[in-house]
């Protein structure tokens, strides 16, 4: 996101995936201000994070861009189980639209566990630091790694497990919720722009339009290597995710 003095016209965009999996987050317009978005593409670029209310308790994946704090907070307001200890997962190191708003949902939560790269007291940014009225938070920490059974705080059970990211730039995990068929893939495919602000949040065989030209285009602005790659290794590795599930 390019301009730290830039603004932008931002606008909430929620929607459910699955009966237990929900879109939360907002949308940015299309200027030529984000870095991410191919050359030519107008409309508006949605950021989201996901909650999944899973029976042993809810589970947020990555926690939105810090733009879209106050979307985030209402939302999870209206959608958090009443006094359920949250469970955060961050799926990438230092990029804000993954831990942006971390601190402050650890903060406003009662988050109990936190699955990161990185240890969480030492690259969130806690508001207790400069404010004592705020409280001070010390989740639990585990380390991300492939193959790792993400359980919710309230069970043992897994929910999620977290998979080596086949496409990335950065450090990034991907996670599969098998119970939904559900594959969260951070910022590898998220190369569907909104037309206007009343879309829906989540795409269906019914409404996509997507074309193959736009998502050649979309991969390519962030992980240009791909156009010289072999890409039959990554293709594989997608098409046994959901067939081992």
């Amino acid at each position: 996101m390019a301009g730290s003095a830039a603004t932008y016209e931002t606008c909430e965009a929620t929607g459910e995936v699955t009966a237990s999996v929900r879109a939360l987050g907002g949308l940015l317009p299309i200027d030529g201000r984000l870095s991410w978005i191919a050359h030519g593409v107008e409309g508006y670029a949605p950021l989201h994070c996901y909650l999944i209310n899973a029976a042993g308790g809810p589970i947020l994946v990555d926690s939105g861009a810090p733009i879209h704090e106050s979307f985030v907070l209402s939302q999870l307001d209206r959608q958090l189980p009443a006094d359920a200890d949250l469970t955060l997962v961050l799926s990438r190191i230092v990029e804000f639209d993954s831990f942006g708003n971390a601190g402050t949902i650890i903060e406003r939560y009662p988050v109990r566990q936190v699955f990161s790269q990185f240890p969480v007291l030492e690259w969130v940014y806690y508001r207790h630091v400069h404010d004592e009225a705020a409280p001070a938070a010390s989740p639990g920490w585990t380390p991300l790694r492939g193959g790792l059974q993400i359980p919710a705080s309230g069970s043992d059970a897994p929910v999620l497990e977290a998979i080596d990211a086949p496409v990335r730039l950065l450090a990034t995990w991907w996670f599969y919720e098998p119970e939904s068929r559900v594959l969260f893939t951070s910022d590898s495919f998220g190369h569907v722009p909104y037309a206007s602000r009343d879309e829906p949040a989540c795409l269906t065989e019914d409404n996509d339009t997507t074309t193959y030209e736009q998502l050649r285009d979309h991969l390519l602005a962030k992980f240009d290597w791909l156009a010289l790659a072999d890409t039959a290794p990554i293709q594989e590795q997608l098409r046994d995710i959901f067939e081992d599930g």
